[in-house]
């Protein structure tokens, strides 16, 4: 059940996208036909209406799990870093539980993505993971020219190349520039991610708009493919502040056996 738990914290940091980490890593896979391909939804790389990234940003949630606070996420993004002769937004993101959560199964994770400023897609992915006895020190390398990507885990020395389509996203990149997006009431966006050495088709829906602490918001509901597999069980969805800063207020991921998390922005730290 911790592991459970775990699996659906992780999900929990940042509306829409990030939840991938969840979903990719437990999620069973069904044969269908996608009604979300049918749907013929507009690609960020088609996309030339993004709102303006914020140069810097810092918020933080407190994440519920079982009715009790049980763990922490902050992320941040900063402008300026140039990576390899390219200028880029660097994307940071913690994950931590807190109190007696910790005690029992303590997880400190830590993910950093580079954007490139200009193509707007994924350079390098770094992730730090400390889940009970669980270790990982990895990163992914993009090469958008050759279009491969290269993976390295320094834990188990293990190592792989593979392909990837044109302008492909991380989990993070994936998460900011999904937040800046031009939304509407029942808009369909799609992108190419990489999770976990593999490539997934996210298809995000603007599902009505809510308000959620006074604020005006899109919920935004998510969905996952993999070679034409509909990804079905960890369902999440999110609610983004309508205005210019698109701010993920509340996301709630639902698990497979009767497991919820839920992530608040905590206004005080944000």
């Amino acid at each position: 059940m911790l592991r459970k738990f775990n699996i659906f914290f992780l999900c929990a940091s940042g509306v829409c996208v990030l939840f991938l980490a969840g979903f990719l890593r437990t999620a069973g896979a069904v044969t269908t036909a996608s009604r979300w391909q049918r749907a013929m939804p507009l690609t960020l790389a088609d996309s030339r209406n993004l709102n303006g990234i914020p140069e810097q940003e810092r918020l933080v949630y407190k994440v519920k799990w079982l009715g009790i606070t049980a763990g922490e996420i902050t992320a941040e993004i900063k402008k300026g870093v140039v990576w390899q002769g390219r200028s880029c937004y660097v994307i940071e993101a913690r994950v931590r539980t807190i109190g007696l959560t910790s005690k029992l199964y303590h997880v400190d994770d830590f993910f950093r993505s580079y954007l490139d400023a200009e193509k707007l897609y994924a350079l390098r992915h770094e992730e730090r993971r400390y889940e009970g006895t669980y270790r990982k020190d990895a990163v992914t390398d993009f090469d958008h020219v050759l279009g491969k990507a290269h993976f390295h885990n320094a834990v188990d020395r293990s190592e792989k190349t593979f392909d990837i389509p044109a302008g492909v996203q991380d989990i993070l990149t994936a998460a900011y520039l999904g937040r800046f997006l031009p939304l509407t009431e029942k808009g369909l966006f799609r992108v190419k991610v990489c999770n976990s050495e593999r490539v997934y088709d996210l298809y995000m829906s603007a599902g009505g708009r809510a308000v959620i602490s006074r604020r005006h918001t899109f919920h935004l509901v998510p969905f996952v493919e993999i070679d034409g597999k509909d990804i079905r069980e960890g369902r999440g969805s999110g609610y983004v502040t309508e205005d210019a800063g698109r701010v993920p207020l509340w996301v709630v991921i639902k698990g497979p056996v009767f497991t919820q998390v839920t992530a608040v922005l905590d206004s005080s730290r944000g």
